[in-house]
């Protein structure tokens, strides 16, 4: 992830990232560039010592989906309105929020407060089949995960798919989960 970011960052100091891409602005202010450097420190304080506690305890690690997005879902006709996921290239070990943070915080609603209520509801209803899963480790896994996928959008931008939309949604994600001043 940190070389992934050092290459973006260089390149955007360096202009070489457009300012505009299939009518999606590039209007990143600079001290946001460092939120990234921000996660990598949350990431190496946090992300490695849960892994290490999950994985020496046997609980909360699960297979993810690992691109999850809109356009990987589809709902059926059918009465039963069951959802379906496509599109399993990436899929990995990690933690259970990795793809709900993908799904909401980069694609549906960064903002901790407009999402809130519906992590609530997920939360209620996971935890109807899943037990010994605190509301807290939920969102402490959530707020870790929204650090992880940062640099997804890196990795796009990296590769020439410049949604600065995806990223500027993982940045206020960041912002109203993660940074102490924006922390409720």
């Amino acid at each position: 992830m940190e070389k992934d970011y050092k290459k973006y960052r260089k390149n955007e100091e360096a202009g070489k990232i457009p300012k505009v891409w299939m009518s999606l602005e590039n209007n990143i202010e600079a001290k946001k560039l460092d939120y990234f450097q921000d996660a990598i420190q949350y990431l190496k304080e946090e992300y490695v010592k849960l892994i290490d506690t999950r994985f020496h305890t046997g609980k909360n690690i699960t297979i993810v989906h690992g691109d999850l997005h809109p356009g990987q879902t589809y709902m059926s006709k059918t009465k039963d309105r069951a959802i379906k996921f496509v599109g399993l290239q990436a899929v990995r070990m990690g933690l259970c929020t990795e793809d709900l943070a993908m799904l909401l915080a980069l694609h549906i609603e960064p903002d901790k407060t407009k999402i809130k209520p519906l992590l609530d509801y997920y939360y209620q209803c996971l935890s109807e089949k899943v037990k010994d899963y605190p509301y807290e480790t939920f969102i402490n896994d959530y707020k870790i995960s929204i650090a992880e996928n940062m640099f997804f959008t890196i990795r796009l931008i990296n590769s020439g798919i410049y949604d600065f939309n995806m990223r500027d949604k993982s940045i206020k994600a960041f912002e109203t989960f993660i940074l102490k001043k924006y922390i409720m």
